[in-house]
């Protein structure tokens, strides 16, 4: 299997101790908590995950109802101290995203002070000048148009302090042949997130975080293996609970993987933070 480039000379692919969510410094016992695309793989993993470290409030948006509840179902059995919320919503349709995240605000009786905008497309995989129209432009319905409108009803119930994590992916910036809808609308949606969003609400901590490769229902869409081994779910959910950690805050604006690992990059706070290292820019220009 072909090996990917990595910041820090250990890559983790399952959880580890240094990003435990029982660890008191990663608590978020007191935090109301917002995940879209919380029904399934990542989106469930999250849910648990935060529900582990703490978070008492916990609301999760998809599209299905049934796997909703499932989460809320299997999270709350696991952790009765947690109180999971379900709200169906499509994010490319504004008024039930602000219907859905308004009612999720209401439910905490507070603001939100964590979302991890989670939810996201992918077109069937082959060459570009091949692909179905209306299947290719989806992603730029969910990823972009969706993650906008999820902006938009965030931010009158958001916290000023919050914490926002965007889940990106590995193909959002080399070019990867098949992935050209997914890739372009990846790219687009982190600019929303880690250009505009960071700028206008500078007292906010914005994080684009790669998750890896998932064994997840998108993650079948592929028709190759990925370049890097599977990673267990419990690695990005336990790494994105980490990240809203006051521990990482030299990180803001940044693009991480969670593959790399935590003790390495906080060795390296004093060269990444206020610096232009894990941005997107031009290259020669300063």
């Amino acid at each position: 299997m072909a090996t990917m480039p990595s910041t820090t000379k250990t890559s983790h692919f399952d959880t580890y101790p240094a990003i435990d969510p029982t660890l008191p410094q990663h608590s978020t016992r007191g935090k109301n908590i917002l995940i879209t695309g919380g029904g399934t793989g990542l989106g469930a993993a999250l849910t648990e995950a935060f529900a582990k470290s703490g978070a008492c409030k916990v609301a999760i948006l998809g599209r299905t109802e049934s796997t909703l509840l499932r989460t809320k179902t299997s999270t709350e059995k696991n952790y009765p101290n947690t109180t999971v919320y379900t709200f169906v919503a499509d994010l490319p349709d504004q008024n039930s995203t602000e219907t859905a995240v308004a009612a999720a605000a209401a439910a905490f009786g507070g603001k939100i002070h964590v979302l991890v905008a989670n939810a996201g497309y992918l077109h069937d995989v082959r060459p570009w000048m091949e692909s179905e129209l209306d299947d290719w432009f989806c992603c730029f319905e969910v990823n972009v148009k969706g993650n906008f409108n999820l902006m938009r009803a965030f931010i009158p119930h958001a916290d000023e302090k919050a914490a926002v994590i965007e889940i990106s992916t590995m193909i959002a910036f080399p070019t990867a042949a098949g992935y050209s809808g997914y890739h372009a609308s990846k790219l687009a949606s982190h600019r929303i997130f880690c250009g505009y969003l960071h700028a206008d609400f500078p007292d906010m901590f914005v994080l684009s975080v790669n998750p890896g490769a998932l064994d997840t229902a998108m993650q079948k869409k592929l028709t190759e293996k990925p370049p890097i081994p599977f990673a267990e779910l419990s690695l990005p959910s336990d790494f994105i609970v980490w990240a809203v950690s006051k521990e990482s805050r030299f990180l803001n604006g940044k693009h991480v993987w969670s593959m790399w690992d935590v003790p390495e990059l906080k060795a390296m706070a004093g060269d990444i933070e206020g610096t232009g290292k894990f941005t997107i820019g031009l290259l020669g220009w300063p």
